[in-house]
């Protein structure tokens, strides 16, 4: 009987995130082959862990993405979003309508090159997920993305 329950349960799928395409636990390899048929102008690698995708600026399609690997495995999806305080609150109600109040609430003021940065990033808990709003200002713009994280063994997720 415990050699059928084990077995049961190893046979369940693993819970987890997915955002279009892109689920945790890819590896970087199957992350690369779904990636060349969304045609982004730029790639750039970032030691082992990490992959940044984006298109140049005159691209109208303004795509940005950041992928997070542990071990070879997706752990982390990162897209940044047309950046707008009023987009923050939107998205951070429904997210406090779906999940509840934020898990942990990051706000943070830094001194950058340029000036000032101010930041303030919000986390929820979905199931083993962790779902994720940062709303950062800078002198002169400002930056709006959405995060999927799941807890690995190299980072204390959410972060």
């Amino acid at each position: 009987m415990l050699g059928l329950m084990t077995g049961l349960l190893l046979a369940l799928p693993a819970l987890g995130w997915e955002v279009g395409e892109f689920r945790n636990g890819m590896t970087r390899t199957e992350i690369e082959q779904v990636l060349r048929t969304w045609k982004f102008d730029k790639t750039l690698s970032i030691g082992n862990d990490s992959l940044i995708v984006y298109d140049s600026p005159d691209n109208a399609a303004g795509r940005r993405f950041l992928f997070t690997f542990c071990n070879d495995k997706l752990v982390a999806f990162n897209q940044q979003i047309e950046p707008a305080f009023r987009h923050f609150i939107v998205i951070a109600s429904n997210y406090s309508n779906l999940y509840g109040n934020p898990l942990h609430v990051v706000p943070d003021t830094s001194v950058i090159a340029s000036g000032e940065k101010n930041q303030l990033a919000m986390f929820w808990r979905k199931d083993s997920d962790y779902l994720g709003i940062t709303y950062a200002l800078y002198p002169g713009s400002e930056q709006l993305s959405m995060t999927w994280q799941i807890n690995n063994n190299c980072w204390q997720a959410p972060r």
